[in-house]
């Protein structure tokens, strides 16, 4: 089963945005964008501690750099959540499986297609 991947917009706190894929992975806990993907002046709220998460490259770690408040806009939807920040991941933008339940997104597949739904 291939995993989604939809065309969003996010926009930050000063109503900037940029068009970008995202992947739709309900294996991956964290909503996380890459740090050269946000607008210009995008706030990122930095973390108490350093974290690293594992990536799907075995062997690959994430940097996380901090947090950023974002609108998330699916289709005519919008949602707005926090998203890790990371330097070094390879997609632009993984929505994972906390911001989903959130906001009543899923995935669907129909005979090896995926598609998202929003609720």
């Amino acid at each position: 089963m291939s995993k989604p991947v939809v065309t969003v917009t996010i926009l930050t706190g000063r109503r900037k945005s940029a068009v970008l894929p995202a992947l739709f992975d309900s294996g991956s806990f964290f909503t996380i964008v890459r740090k050269n993907c946000l607008t210009r002046g995008t706030v990122i709220r930095p973390l108490a501690a350093p974290m690293r998460l594992r990536g799907a490259t075995r062997g690959s770690r994430l940097r996380i750099a901090g947090t950023a408040e974002l609108v998330i806009r699916i289709g005519p939807k919008e949602i707005l959540d926090d998203a890790l920040v990371a330097t070094n991941v390879a997609r632009e933008m993984i929505v994972g499986a906390g911001t989903m339940q959130k906001w009543d997104i899923s995935i669907r597949n129909r005979n090896g297609a995926t598609r998202v739904v929003m609720g």
